[in-house]
């Protein structure tokens, strides 16, 4: 793997995290869990592709499908495994939750 190769690959897995933070939402915490998912999940895409001899959408030294494949699997299965954010905040127009008030 050259140097341009891995600063590509470490861009597009940024680029795939941060899309996926903006989809799901949630707080800084979760923002690095997505970004450090789909660093390792890149990798390990770009690698069992490379083992299994899949050289589909190649850009150089990636194997980009298998590596995107790895990417979305990965932070599919964080995601999962990380549960719903509890504690959310309230969107514009809303009023906080309150409790024991009957109206």
């Amino acid at each position: 793997m050259t140097i341009p190769g891995l600063v590509y690959g470490f861009l597009i897995a940024s680029a795939i995290g941060l899309a996926f933070h903006l989809i799901r939402g949630g707080n800084l915490g979760r923002l690095a869990m997505y970004l450090v998912s789909a660093w390792i999940s890149f990798a390990v895409g770009h690698t069992v592709g490379g083992w299994i001899g899949l050289h589909l959408w190649r850009f150089g030294p990636l194997n980009l499908f298998a590596a995107l494949v790895g990417t979305v699997l990965g932070l599919l299965t964080a995601a999962f495994l990380a549960g719903p954010q509890l504690g959310g905040t309230t969107g514009p127009g809303q009023a906080p939750p309150t409790r024991g008030q009957d109206t």
